[in-house]
């Protein structure tokens, strides 16, 4: 997992095709999260599941719940300002996140987090600060 934190400098425009569902593979797109995970239920889904995004910008705002089997490989998690702390969220229930948009074996390959929170289990989150690195003051 190779991760970054930057800022989206440069946001392409959002044209949102009406087949997000039926696909596997997202390249090159510029796609609000929710979007994505909208179309999924409507077909029937509970989650964003067995996808490959490769050099999207995924936009929020929305917290992805990251389930088993998500890899982010050479992605720009977003601006933390300073503190990979500010994009993540720790649940606070044991075994439920409500409003949360549930992420389950899925590759991000070089993409673009941008107004996206992330939360997930303990050793989710703990391995994110862990790559990201510890606050800058």
């Amino acid at each position: 997992m190779t991760l970054s934190l930057k800022s989206v400098q440069e946001r392409r425009s959002v044209v949102v095709p009406d087949d997000l569902a039926q696909r596997t593979t997202y390249d090159g797109m510029t796609l609000p999260l929710f979007t994505v995970y909208r179309q999924i239920v409507a077909a029937g889904g509970q989650a964003i599941e067995g996808r490959l995004f490769r050099n999207c910008v995924i936009e929020g705002p929305a917290v992805l719940l990251a389930g088993g089997g998500v890899r982010f490989d050479g992605c720009d998690m977003g601006d933390a300002q300073g503190d990979i702390r500010n994009l993540l969220l720790r649940p606070v229930g044991p075994r439920k996140v409500v409003g949360a948009i549930l992420v389950r074996d899925t590759a991000f390959e070089q993409c673009r987090f941008f107004g996206v929170g992330f939360t997930g289990g303990p050793a989710f989150i703990d391995h994110l600060i862990e790559t990201l690195g510890s606050p800058q003051t």
